[in-house]
């Protein structure tokens, strides 16, 4: 099979979902919990960035095919437990995806209402088909779409961050250490800030050379990645607006809320993507070891069926019948799941005695934000955690 991801295109892969939807949001987030601290919480957890890419890149490159790091996990704890994270990362993106496009409905909402009633559920429901299609067409063009539209926003948001801090006659630089508590909530909050990188396994069968490719392709996409954080975050609490499109003004003028609000639906679509694909090629590989007949072997299928459950829980939220809370819930007790079987992996595979505290920091963390799930999203949890062990992870490809 001709590999079709370069250094490039992979970056493109990484950068566009980790950014995503948390560079729109984190940056008022943390500002809101810390004020004029919140630099030391982008500092911090840009360090924990940078450990967190490093494990799932090292870990990447031992992966045997596109089951990603649920084959790394069945290796070491058994086939079961490879299964359970696989059924992690899939229950997560039955739900993910919806919250993602109901976030990007938002912006496009914003730009198109004055010449056109779209109910937001249905803007979702567009959002979600433009990232199925995707998704569909092809590894090739994810991976060069990510990168344009990654390249794009990096760009614009380190220019008019740039030009915001150089225009400013007096930088806000803090000189003492924030509150312990409210530090450590705000670390919880922007811990998304760095999602993303377990899910790089999932495209190494269409990696060329992905000893090299990954970890160079990683190295790129974190530099950018901690580059737009820091400035973009930094610019955000010295503007006196402290308003995200208004950074863009020194580039785009008065249409940079406009330009705003198209590089976040981009980021959303891009996440959407991305999380979509690295399932398809997951669950594609699984159906091939189950045995299951010629036609599951198309990752189109599979990129269908999750475009039904996704719209069968944008339904259940436009009826109002499923909360967007309760789907963001759900889906990030399932994405730390999956996380931290990744992690507790790298723990058992990287036996450097630094690399190993900072995993043990994350897994902490991790733990942290478990603690805040609502009831519903555990009651899930649990069921997708006792159903894989009590069933044969092998009989189902894990």
């Amino acid at each position: 099979m001709k590999k079709k991801l370069n250094v490039f295109t992979v970056s493109g892969l990484m950068t566009g979902p980790i950014l995503g939807s948390g560079i729109i949001f984190l940056p008022s987030l943390a500002y809101d919990m810390l004020g004029e601290h919140a630099i030391i919480a982008w500092v911090m957890i840009m360090a924990l960035n940078i450990l967190f890419a490093y494990v799932f890149a090292k870990m990447t490159i031992i992966v045997s095919d596109n089951r990603g790091i649920s084959s790394i996990v069945g290796d070491i704890f058994g086939s079961r437990f490879g299964t359970l994270a696989a059924n992690y990362l899939t229950a997560a993106v039955f739900f993910g995806p919806v919250a993602v496009a109901l976030t990007a409905a938002e912006f496009i909402q914003s730009a198109i209402s004055s010449a056109y009633h779209v109910s937001s559920w249905v803007t979702a429901g567009g959002v979600l088909l433009i990232c199925a299609l995707i998704v569909i067409s092809g590894v090739s063009f994810m991976g060069k779409f990510m990168l344009v539209l990654s390249s794009i926003t990096a760009c614009l948001l380190l220019a008019g961050s740039g030009a915001t801090l150089f225009r400013l006659p007096d930088l806000t630089i803090p000189r003492s250490l924030p509150a312990p508590g409210a530090l450590g909530h705000t670390l919880l909050l922007i811990f998304w800030a760095i999602v993303g990188w377990e899910i790089l396994g999932n495209y190494v069968e269409d990696v060329e050379n992905p000893k090299h490719t990954m970890m160079r392709a990683m190295q790129i996409s974190l530099s950018a990645i901690i580059l737009v954080y820091l400035l973009t975050a930094f610019a955000f609490q010295n503007s006196p607006s402290h308003s995200m499109p208004d950074l863009l003004i020194p580039v785009a003028g008065r249409f940079s809320g406009a330009v705003f609000s198209g590089l976040a639906a981009g980021l959303c679509i891009c996440t959407v993507s991305t999380f979509t694909g690295a399932v398809v090629r997951q669950t594609t590989v699984r159906f091939e070891n189950a045995g299951l007949p010629e036609i599951f072997h198309h990752k189109w299928l599979t990129a269908l069926i999750l475009l039904a459950v996704n719209g069968m829980v944008l339904f259940l939220h436009a009826s109002g019948k499923l909360s967007f809370q309760s789907i963001v819930g759900i889906a990030n007790t399932m994405f730390i799941g999956n996380a931290v079987l990744g992690l507790a992996s790298g723990f058992k595979l990287i036996h450097h005695i630094v690399i190993r505290i900072g995993i043990g920091v994350l897994l902490l963390l991790l733990l942290s934000i478990f603690l805040f799930s609502s009831g519903f999203a555990m009651v899930l949890f649990l069921l997708v955690t006792f159903g894989s062990l009590i069933f044969n992870g092998r009989k189902y490809g894990g």
